[in-house]
């Protein structure tokens, strides 16, 4: 389980193979903190560690991952969000995130600011029902308000250091990214189903 505050890694290399990818990620501040086997998000897809070489963190990508993520999208030198899992001991920052992307959503307008950036994202309409005004979404893993809701259309209002911190700021329109919605409406809507039935 994550929470959304990320730190910046980079794509050292893609290997494009027939049965999924091995993608190397160089981050000199996460690498010495991880282990073999350890979860770590990229761009908010949970993947996990196989190898570790130096500053160098090595993963598997499963088929269903490239297809379902902006990971198909990767080129080498592209930076990336990256979080270790949430420690029991630690601070919830932002929000739980689980790392398993729903979707992808189309970035329609970015507007940059002094104050903050504001970016406009159009999701699914099958997942219109997850968005909450002043609820939380991760954005390529970032956790984040929804600042309004119009329709299939989601603002979010960024601040400075998270643009700094974070892959937000290389964002073009008609960009994709990764959109995990809260779990906690996802189990709500569940529930209710199971109610009715």
């Amino acid at each position: 389980m994550f929470t959304g505050i990320v730190a910046s890694a980079f794509i050292q290399a893609i290997n494009r193979e027939e049965n999924g990818w091995i993608l190397q990620v160089a981050s000199p501040l996460i690498a010495p903190k991880v282990q073999l086997g350890d979860s770590v998000a990229i761009d908010g897809a949970c993947l996990s560690v196989f190898k570790v070489e130096g500053e160098v963190l090595w993963f598997y990508v499963s088929p269903e991952s490239i297809d379902k993520t902006v990971i198909r999208y990767y080129t080498q030198g592209a930076k990336v969000n990256i979080e270790l899992p949430m420690q029991p001991t630690g601070y919830l920052g932002g929000h739980y995130v689980l790392g398993h992307v729903d979707t992808t959503a189309v970035v329609t307008k970015i507007i940059p600011g002094d104050q903050a950036w504001f970016f406009t994202i159009t999701v699914p309409e099958p997942f219109t029902k997850y968005v909450v005004y002043k609820g939380s979404v991760a954005i390529n893993g970032v956790s984040l308000t929804i600042n309004q809701v119009v329709d299939q259309q989601i603002e979010l209002c960024i601040i400075p250091i998270t643009i700094e911190k974070t892959n937000m700021s290389l964002l073009k329109e008609n960009d994709l990214v990764n959109v995990e919605f809260d779990i906690l409406a996802k189990y709500t809507e569940q529930l209710l189903l199971k109610r009715d039935n």
